[in-house]
């Protein structure tokens, strides 16, 4: 079972498991691969010409997330920015200024 998410007019498959799927130019399906490419030990999925973290993606598939809402942090329950199944994320509001 997967959820569709479309960004811009790229159509992804998101699963419960933290796997994700692009389509491809002849309609075929390709898995992004769940790999460390960011400094900060996340994965980055390049959209348009812009980065999204896997965990933000699946957050908003399944998290009900606003995938640009910048006020809250997706966070890991066992510390592990590879794991990005719907079990181990939670979303945690940043701290605004005092």
């Amino acid at each position: 079972m997967y959820i569709r998410l479309e960004i811009g007019e790229t159509i992804l498959k998101v699963f419960q498991d933290g796997t994700i799927e692009r389509v491809k130019a002849d309609d075929s399906w390709k898995t992004i691969e769940n790999s460390c490419n960011h400094n900060k030990g996340y994965n980055v999925i390049l959209i348009n010409k812009e980065q999204y973290m896997r965990s933000k993606i699946v957050a908003a598939a399944y998290l009900n997330h606003d995938l640009y809402d910048k006020s809250v942090f997706i966070c890991h329950k066992d510390n592990d920015k590879m794991n990005c199944s719907t079990e181990n994320l939670y979303i945690k509001p940043k701290k605004s200024p005092l």
